[in-house]
């Protein structure tokens, strides 16, 4: 689809960075690509195809825990990096991942689990640890059933009375989900890694395990 095509789904205030100066822009994702606006004439200032896009990311050099950095395609193995900062830079990152596709070639780690169900049965699923979320699928059909955003991830832990438990607080209000992966360990590694060098930001893991009692409990909030 041509980037004449494009419809903005999600903009957000940022700041560029150049070595000219730094200037207020509306940064929209898009259906295509991604679009810069001037905030006073919503004159377009760039616009990129995602296809023409090989990634987006946190600026892990900045100082502050605002500036992301989308690297372009200039051919021939060259790259050009555009800067940028926003308070809401999780959210533009999150975006960013769902709305490009499949454009960047994401690393997916896959991990076969079960979900402690409300009927207090476990249901076989597949859990996909991507840039931007944990999704869990369904084990038969492979379709997305629910994912799970870092961005919203409150914390993770082992249970210790469930093998291969894992619980993960998400959503805000500390709902909790409960899994059981054989691998567990790599899982909650996979997830803090894929967080924090895709989305910025750092998903605690519970230095001591809690107990399927308190689960049950406060599965509802913690």
């Amino acid at each position: 689809m041509p980037l004449s095509e494009n419809k903005d789904v999600a903009s957000y205030f940022c700041t560029k960075h150049s070595w000219r100066g730094k200037y207020k822009r509306i940064f929209s994702l898009g259906s295509v690509g991604i679009t810069t606006y001037n905030p006073s004439s919503l004159e377009i200032t760039n616009q990129w195809a995602f296809a023409d896009i090989s990634g987006i990311s946190p600026n892990s050099k900045a100082q502050t825990t605002t500036e992301f950095i989308i690297t372009l395609k200039k051919g021939k193995g060259k790259s050009e990096t555009m800067r940028f900062s926003t308070e809401h830079r999780s959210e533009v990152l999150t975006d960013a991942w769902r709305y490009s596709g499949d454009s960047w070639d994401p690393t997916t780690r896959v991990f076969n689990a079960t979900k402690h169900h409300w009927s207090e049965t476990r249901v076989p699923v597949v859990l996909s640890v991507t840039p931007c979320s944990l999704n869990q699928v369904d084990a038969s059909s492979r379709r997305v059933l629910t994912q799970y955003y870092y961005k919203d991830c409150e914390w993770l832990s082992t249970v210790q009375d469930y093998p291969g438990g894992v619980v993960l607080a998400h959503g805000g209000f500390g709902r909790l989900h409960l899994f059981s992966c054989d691998s567990r360990s790599e899982l909650i590694k996979a997830i803090q890694d894929a967080s924090s060098s895709h989305i910025g930001i750092s998903i605690r893991a519970k230095k001591d395990p809690i107990l399927f009692e308190d689960f049950v409990v406060h599965r509802l909030f913690s």
